[in-house]
């Protein structure tokens, strides 16, 4: 099961793939982002709407800003399917030719788990988030939280935990393609607890509760992908064994 010698390219062919690979993106993410931009100012009532203060703008430019960032927010939203296909086609040359066929699963897959990140980011953390912020606004400190803030808070928080939720894709990913086994992701669980504390810290703001929020579930979904990878790993491993076992019965 080689890789298909047709597909090898110069570092330039893979620059050139990569620069192609980026245009079709940011093109895409421009045109859906143009047409939620003609129904921001629904969406961005709808959003405001879910702020616990009040919501100034404090600069002229401020509320065209703020419906700018949302459209934005709404087109990478609207083109991950877009976005995911065309990061699986640029790695797809340097995998197996079987690896390969599973663009539109992955692609589903991944789609699926951006999405549901995002739709766990607003349902069930944003509220509890929001509220544990403004209970630290006490004695002098009252809250009138900026327009533009609000709405960047809230798209980063969205797209965050949608692009943190690829991390089964991720573990199925390096236990397919043969870079690490299930049972020693298993076996430095603690290592993968902190790297996923260190990766929160990152894709985060600065404060240890958000942080914790998007760790937790990160965790739990990491404990899923063990899972489903061991399986996958076992089938695979069955899989090329069998033609030697069937060998060995004939002889």
């Amino acid at each position: 099961m080689a890789l298909k010698s047709a597909e090898e390219g110069s570092f330039w062919d893979h620059l050139e793939e990569f620069r192609k690979r980026i245009f079709i993106m940011i093109t895409t993410v421009g045109v859906l982002a143009a047409i939620a931009f003609f129904f921001s100012r629904h969406i961005t009532n709808f959003i405001t709407a879910t702020s616990p203060c009040e919501l100034v703008a404090l600069a002229p430019s401020e509320a065209i800003s703020a419906h700018l960032r949302l459209s934005v927010t709404a087109g990478i939203l609207l083109a991950s399917p877009v976005l995911l296909f065309q990061m699986w086609r640029f790695i797809a040359p340097g995998l197996y030719e079987t690896e390969r066929k599973g663009v539109i699963s992955v692609t589903a897959a991944g789609t699926f788990l951006f999405l549901g990140g995002a739709a766990f980011a607003w349902f069930v953390m944003r509220r509890p988030a929001l509220l544990l912020f403004q209970s630290f606004e006490t004695g002098n400190i009252h809250g009138a939280w900026s327009v533009s803030a609000y709405i960047g808070f809230i798209g980063s928080f969205l797209l965050i935990f949608g692009a943190a939720f690829q991390l089964p894709l991720a573990v199925l990913f390096l236990t397919k393609t043969g870079i690490i086994e299930p049972n020693t992701l298993g076996k430095y669980r603690r290592h993968a607890v902190v790297g996923l504390l260190v990766m929160a810290a990152i894709l985060t703001p600065p404060d240890p509760l958000t942080q914790v929020m998007l760790a937790l579930p990160l965790y739990i979904l990491f404990e899923i992908s063990l899972v489903v990878a061991r399986i996958s790993f076992r089938k695979t491993k069955d899989t090329s064994e069998k033609p030697e076992m069937d060998g060995d019965s004939i002889v």
